[in-house]
């Protein structure tokens, strides 16, 4: 594919089939987020995305799968051991490399010891998943969100849940006014139009004739991740980033999530972004997209008590009218207003 027809493809794409290529190429996980109402479509559409346009294997996750650390650990497992697409000769590397979406399991046992018979033994041998769509994790239990950091950091003693935000690579807001275009185009090349689109089910031919044109496979991924690694960064262009960082853990309103590693991630998102650009270098645009996409899901705002202002004079009441106005996106919108740009 030469350069020009890979940033029509890249224009083509929806928002929701660009975030979960920028989630490859950077090998970093998503938070996807919608209305309460378009949950089902929103993972309906993530399944054809995974399955149909990257050609990788999914779980889906209802909210009861999230009670538990067995069933949870279970269901992530791949029950077909040849997967599609990946090598079967993992290297050591491969448990080292924090975000990979295919990564063994490497020893971890979500089952007590007591329930395990000899006949499942095989389970830590097998691979997780390429991709876990889970529904409503925020709303999971404690001790599945702390396995689930300890699968994406790869170490076994992790206590606090609070590091489970800041190893999420971005957020991203998917509007159901944009409509779900995969379950769309599905439903249009349906061989039996009054059946309706069940996940796990496989799509009928004629879908899959259609969007042929539109699979992206695993050598283009590693084209835009090289390119996105090499893109260059000016002095300037660091030093408007590190402004973004130091307004925002300053700005009014923000208790803190403005981490080290999230710093770390806003400068590889800028620079992946490059690429789908057409150019090889970072622009302030780019910078600020990144910010928008890193920090809405880590930035924790301060309650009433702990507003800066109130240390200054300001009583209580006017500190809970201010922040009542406030959330992430408008803090970030804020802090990016204010940092000069260069030029």
């Amino acid at each position: 594919m030469d350069d020009q027809a890979l940033l029509e493809r890249i224009e083509d794409l929806t928002d929701l089939e660009l975030a979960v290529l920028l989630s490859l190429i950077a090998q970093q996980h998503c938070i996807i987020e919608t209305r309460e109402d378009a949950l089902d479509d929103l993972a309906a559409e993530l399944a054809l995305i995974v399955s149909q346009v990257f050609k990788l294997n999914y779980v889906v996750l209802e909210r009861e799968d999230l009670d538990s650390v067995a069933r949870f650990g279970e269901l992530i497992l791949n029950r077909d051991i040849s997967e599609p697409g990946i090598s079967s000769n993992t290297s050591e590397s491969d448990y080292n490399t924090g975000g990979t979406l295919h990564s063994k399991l490497a020893g971890i046992n979500f089952r007590q010891s007591s329930s395990v018979s000899p006949s499942r033994q095989d389970l830590d041998s097998r691979k997780i998943v390429n991709v876990i769509i889970a529904k409503e994790f925020n709303l999971a239990k404690e001790d599945v969100q702390i396995q689930t950091l300890e699968i994406i950091r790869k170490r076994r003693h992790i206590r606090l849940t609070k590091h489970l935000n800041d190893r999420i690579f971005m957020s991203h807001h998917h509007e159901v006014e944009d409509g779900f275009l995969n379950l769309e185009e599905l439903d249009s090349h349906s061989e039996d139009h009054g059946s309706s689109y069940s996940i796990g089910a496989p799509p009928s031919v004629r879908y899959r004739e259609a969007i042929a044109d539109r699979v992206i496979d695993q050598d283009t991924i590693e084209l835009l991740r090289a390119r996105g690694q090499e893109a260059t960064i000016t002095p300037e262009i660091r030093r408007y980033l590190q402004d973004i960082v130091v307004f925002l853990r300053i700005e009014r309103g923000v208790d803190g999530g403005v981490s080290p590693y999230a710093t770390t991630l806003l400068l590889a998102l800028s620079k992946y972004l490059a690429p789908f650009h057409g150019i090889d270098y970072v622009t302030p645009s780019l910078v600020a997209l990144a910010a928008k996409k890193i920090y809405p899901h880590r930035v924790v705002m301060a309650s009433p008590s702990r507003e800066r202002s109130t240390q200054y004079g300001t009583d209580m009441a006017s500190a809970r009218e201010i922040l009542s106005d406030l959330d992430p996106v408008k803090v970030i919108q804020n802090v990016l207003d204010t940092v000069e740009c260069p030029t």
